[in-house]
């Protein structure tokens, strides 16, 4: 059934449910005209958002735990309090009172929205794009077109990047039993957002590392303990099919260049946390910049050229003690920013590389000398030549690919690996250096 076809149904259950509000409250402004006083006996209401620990995930993602006492009174049956916009309110828990049933102001949020970017994958293939629509067809925006996916062929769905919520806070309503007295409940639900996003700053001339972590879309939350987690959930999407839903890691940057660092490093299960030493507030509406760690890690610098500009690059080897999550890298040389890059997620003692900038006086061309063609058979040579325009000797890696080619004969010899042909060069200033490899293909 298309979407078109959903849409009337859609707007008659939204009238309904605007009729069925204003009559309650018509009823509800009666009786308190009438009574002076509502006629479900109200425990706790208040229109702030209560957190005393939020924990906000690589992407999208933010679990909210709190503690607050009520009195119940005699009579009494009802707890209300208030959820953001953004809350999943079918994981919202209540414990410290007995919770006959829970009611809310409006319909839960469902996991994916339109505008998320997400990626698919099928019994053929992997799909990335943006949500759309899910019937029964999963429907996303990709490459410029359209994706249709039937639902019986996916078997897995990663969230990338989590479009934002608005709107008005939720309205929760807690049924209880208990006998008269006063509790502490524990609230704990998920929502969408806010969301963290690391970036690095690395001077090149000392190899030394600074972490700040950027926090966007960020709720009014007073005195509480901030958890950022260098890795995503795994949630369950309730949809037309129960599909596993696994949050992955989206990049950013942002950031000023030095602080003290104010938050502790642990590890938890699968997950790399940073909580911040010291109680913190959010007021909505603000971004939020705080340093998360520091030290020295291992760089080695090299040029490269598969093809196009000769870039300058280093391996970075993450020797601290905390894994790199997914983020940008800001290089500078001492306060001279010199370049940037994206950086993947990087385990302690691991390898990344990024780019810096290219190497304008360092150039490689490629050209075919030799050619055979006939039928069901082929032979290529080629001629890299690198022209070192500097004043210094440069060292430079060079890749090929040769896919499905055999290899025939290479000066100097290439390091071969899959498919992949290396060489590394030394260029002395203002000097022009040669590789030639032939290869052959047979149909």
């Amino acid at each position: 059934m298309s979407n078109s076809m959903h849409i009337p149904g859609i707007k008659l259950v939204t009238l309904l449910c605007i009729v069925a509000i204003s009559a309650l409250g018509i009823v509800f402004a009666a009786t308190w005209l009438m009574t002076g006083s509502p006629t479900s006996k109200l425990l706790d209401v208040t229109d702030e958002n209560m957190a005393d620990r939020v924990t906000i995930y690589g992407n999208g993602v933010t679990f909210v735990e709190y503690q607050r006492s009520v009195t119940v009174q005699n009579g009494s049956q009802d707890v209300q309090f208030y959820l953001p916009s953004g809350a999943l309110t079918d994981t919202l828990t209540v414990s410290g009172i007995s919770v006959d049933n829970i009611a809310t102001s409006e319909d839960n949020h469902a996991i994916l929205n339109s505008g998320d970017v997400i990626t698919v994958y099928t019994n053929d293939g992997v799909h990335t794009g943006t949500f759309l629509s899910w019937d029964t067809m999963l429907v996303l925006e990709a490459n410029n077109g359209t994706i249709m996916i039937p639902t019986a062929q996916i078997t897995k769905i990663v969230l990338n990047e989590a479009v934002q919520v608005q709107g008005a806070n939720i309205l929760v309503d807690v049924q209880t039993s208990s006998p008269p007295g006063t509790y502490e409940i524990n609230v704990s639900y998920l929502m969408r957002g806010p969301q963290w996003t690391p970036t690095y700053f690395v001077d090149l001339n000392t190899s030394y590392l600074q972490c700040w972590a950027t926090i966007e879309n960020v709720e009014s939350w007073s005195n509480f303990t901030l958890v950022l987690v260098s890795g995503g959930p795994h949630l369950v999407y309730y949809g037309p099919i129960v599909q596993a839903l696994v949050y992955g890691e989206r990049l950013a940057q942002a950031a000023p260049l030095d602080s003290s660092i104010e938050f502790t490093a642990t590890s938890t299960d699968e997950y790399h946390e940073y909580t911040y030493n010291s109680r913190v507030s959010f007021e909505k509406g603000t971004t939020v910049r705080l340093p998360l760690f520091n030290g020295t890690v291992s760089l080695q610098q090299e040029y490269f050229w598969s093809g196009g500009d000769v870039q300058n690059r280093y391996h970075l080897n993450d020797t601290l003690d905390q894994p790199l999550a997914s983020g940008t890298v800001e290089f500078y040389r001492g306060n001279t920013w010199v370049g940037e890059d994206s950086i993947g997620y990087t385990p302690s003692n691991a390898e990344s590389i990024e780019v810096v900038n290219y190497a304008y006086d360092i150039k490689v061309t490629s050209t075919v000398t030799k050619s055979i063609v006939r039928s069901g058979y082929q032979d290529q040579g080629t001629n890299l030549t690198i022209t070192n325009y500097k004043s210094t000797s440069i060292q430079i890696t060079i890749q090929q690919n040769i896919d499905g080619y055999n290899l025939v004969t290479s000066t100097p010899p290439a390091t071969r690996t899959g498919s992949t042909l290396s060489w590394t060069i030394t260029v002395d200033p203002a000097k022009t250096t040669t590789i030639y490899y032939e290869w052959t293909y047979t149909y």
